[in-house]
């Protein structure tokens, strides 16, 4: 930068500003800085220097479980993704996807649905879809209400069998689907990522350790043992549209009709759900990677945890969904 700043007779200020702050140099005054670079092969202030000489990276690491490739293969983990993006484009930060919470040099901490890392790093953190952790700033949905909403229009429908598709860890979801659900029928919960598969078991199962959640195959796999039992539900709640789009695939492989002899509701309405006429719950993903972002921003700047948030989640009844005809 010396040399440039000799050769082009401007001061070290100068240089600095015109590859740093363009907008605080004359353009004349800039041309002939780089001018003077380009003749000396300088590049321009190193990043990494910059970096270590202000104590940031300009970088936050959104980290899940696991590997980071499944992360974007999961519709909504790729929806909380783009959310997060787009706040920190605007706040000139990019966005690292990893399944590891350590041995990153980052400025701060985006957790999706764990915040059990929380304690082990470094720096700001907000979870993303997580259960409640002491002293963790966090971004959730109001996904209980959700499900007891899409559990409820089933029953006023009609509805007096229910059979609904869960996980291990689908604990606030499946509350839900039984408060709205009430005591219209019977219901069979068939849970998936057990050892021996999906299982039906009483409603009032006590939840298993939290697990990655569930996939379309799932759904498929479930929906086959549904269609088999007698009495038969007549309404399927999928705990996930992934189930819910699986339980679909199923239903109408087995021959019967959708809705006329089963109806299916899911929850998610993820971005493909409304290509398949599913009735589902939205859940705002995308703006709560967003919300996770800018609550990041503010902790990163000010070293205050913002308060946690919970985004409304609504009802979106489309054609998978009608009265029983029998």
């Amino acid at each position: 930068m010396k040399d440039v700043a000799a050769l082009a007779s401007v001061s070290l200020w100068t240089v600095s500003n015109a590859f740093s702050h363009p907008d605080r140099v004359a353009s004349s005054t800039r041309e002939r800085v780089l001018g003077a670079a380009a003749s000396l092969g300088y590049a321009g202030p190193n990043p990494l220097a910059r970096s270590l000489a202000s104590g940031r990276t300009g970088v936050v690491a959104l980290v899940a479980a696991g590997a980071a490739e499944p992360l974007l293969a999961d519709p909504s983990a790729a929806l909380v993704a783009r959310g997060l993006i787009q706040a920190c484009d605007r706040a000139g930060v990019s966005v690292l996807f990893t399944g590891r919470g350590d041995g990153a040099a980052v400025d701060g901490w985006v957790l999706l649905r764990d915040a059990g890392l929380a304690p082990m790093l470094n720096g700001p953190v907000v979870a993303v879809d997580a259960p409640p952790a002491e002293g963790v700033s966090a971004v959730g949905a109001d996904v209980g209400a959700g499900a007891a909403a899409v559990a409820a229009h089933l029953a006023a429908l009609g509805h007096r069998r229910l059979a609904i598709l869960s996980w291990p860890g689908a604990g606030e979801r499946l509350e839900g689907a039984r408060r709205g659900w009430g005591d219209a029928g019977p219901v069979e919960v068939f849970v998936a990522g057990t050892p021996e598969g999906f299982h039906g078991r009483p409603a009032g199962m006590a939840q298993q350790e939290r697990a990655v959640g569930p996939v379309r195959g799932d759904g498929v796999e479930a929906a086959r043992v549904v269609v088999q039992r007698r009495p038969r539900a007549t309404a399927i709640l999928a705990l996930t549209d992934a189930l819910a789009i699986g339980a679909l695939e199923a239903v109408r492989w087995s021959g019967l009709r959708v809705p006329e002899d089963i109806s299916i509701a899911g929850i998610d309405d993820l971005p493909e759900s409304a290509g398949h006429q599913l009735t589902s719950v939205f859940v705002p993903y995308r703006p709560m990677g967003e919300l996770a972002g800018a609550m990041l921003a503010t902790l990163m700047e000010r070293g205050t945890a913002p308060a946690p948030a919970q985004m409304p989640t609504s009802l979106v009844i489309r054609g998978t969904t009608a009265r029983p005809d029998r």
